[in-house]
């Protein structure tokens, strides 16, 4: 190795992600799956019966940990019956990764509600948090033996904006109030699975993934520092509220903040910066800056999510190699960072967006179900065995 080289701390993880409704396919029993208002996932990449090639290709790549998640609505389709025939498809799919020799994170909760739990209220009903907390119990059961890493929920500040304030996502309210409530029972749910699992496993590692930006005043003023404030408020206030063994960071963001009286333009991108395909800047030093703030909470923070949306793959390696030099960078400053899964293993259907974006390492024909390797995922294969990064 040269001087040039940034190794890694002894153990790190090095990984992807994905989402159940996002990949696996066949999904017809939960909000999003029946709404007209939004595309619909419908085969996606099929990954429900294709785990095992798409495993086999990570672990061709050098990955010694994954991220999927489970479906709530196919292991518990009616309010207290429990299919064991899903139980069985997720055993069998852990069982294949841990064969394979992969560190297991598992998310419990990733944006999509059974039907019978959204006509009971969804996250706005006060016993939220306990119906999740029996569909938590019945996995720990059943499938426990096999997590790695719980993540107990995704990303629940972004689920309560776009659900309840922006009315993007099921059930589509616009609302100033709901919001925080379904925030607050999102994070009461957490606590409650936390208490939950460890009750079955005493030692072990549960968390859940929060998305956060960084965020800087575009003009210095008064209101927009209050602005900055405010985000960094709803951010870090489930840091404070809840229970954690460790951190799951989701990191794409990065904002000047320009007050301004409409959601679309209360957080502004400056002129000047990188975009993405998805119109998101590229700023590395964001992560940085992320990490270090990330500290105070003296918890092992893992990268559960970090992508960027590029159909050409002419960007992604230097993205992935700028992001972790800033990461590598917050950890000789003391950050506990102990792995990065990126997202997303496989191209996929991306929300609102259905699946105009393309964050994959690996390549999805969606009318063939053929897999690609993109050349950013040998560069980022590379990392992976080597532990570290080489430097131009």
């Amino acid at each position: 190795m040269t001087q040039n080289f940034l190794k890694f701390p002894k153990g790190f993880l090095w990984g992807a992600a994905t989402s159940a409704y996002q990949v696996e396919g066949g999904i017809a029993n939960n909000d999003w799956a029946v709404s007209d208002r939004v595309p619909r996932a419908g085969l996606a990449c099929d990954h429900y019966h294709l785990y095992e090639e798409d495993f086999r290709l990570a672990k061709y790549l050098h990955h010694n940990a994954h991220r999927i998640s489970l479906e709530w609505s196919r292991i518990e389709p009616e309010q207290g019956r429990f299919d064991e025939d899903a139980l069985r498809h997720y055993h069998d799919v852990l069982s294949f990764l841990k064969r394979s020799g992969f560190t297991i994170f598992v998310t419990l909760h990733h944006f999509t509600n059974p039907l019978w739990f959204a006509a009971l209220g969804g996250w706005e009903s006060r016993s939220a948090a306990a119906h999740f907390t029996a569909y938590v119990k019945k996995v720990a059961e059943t499938i426990g033996q096999l997590v790695d890493f719980w993540i107990t929920v995704n990303e629940p500040k972004m689920y309560a904006g776009m659900a309840y304030a922006q009315g993007i996502w099921p059930p589509f309210k616009k609302d100033l109030l709901r919001p925080k409530r379904v925030y607050t029972r999102m994070l009461e749910a957490h606590n409650a699975a936390y208490a939950a699992i460890h009750s079955y496993y005493p030692e072990a590692r549960v968390g859940f993934a929060q998305n956060i930006a960084w965020s800087e005043a575009e003009r210095g003023g008064l209101l927009d520092r209050m602005a900055v404030r405010f985000a960094d408020w709803l951010t870090y206030m489930a840091l404070e509220k809840t229970q954690f063994d460790f951190i799951g960071l989701n990191h794409y963001m990065y904002y000047r903040v320009h007050l301004a009286f409409s959601w679309r333009n209360y957080l502004n991108i400056s002129r000047g910066e990188k975009l993405t395909e998805r119109g998101w800047a590229i700023h590395p030093e964001a992560l940085y800056h992320v990490l270090l703030k990330l500290r105070q909470y003296k918890k092992p923070i893992y990268i559960t999510e970090n992508g960027i949306a590029d159909s050409t793959d002419r960007y992604r390696a230097d993205y992935i190699r700028d992001y972790l030099q800033a990461a590598h960078r917050a950890i000789a400053e003391g950050a506990d960072l102990r792995g990065y899964l990126h997202w997303s293993l496989l191209d996929n259907f991306e929300w609102e967006d259905g699946f105009k974006w393309r964050f994959g390492l690996v390549a999805v024909d969606f009318k063939t179900q053929k897999r690609t390797i993109r050349e950013s995922a040998f560069a980022y294969s590379h990392i992976c065995q080597d532990n570290g990064i080489q430097l131009p």
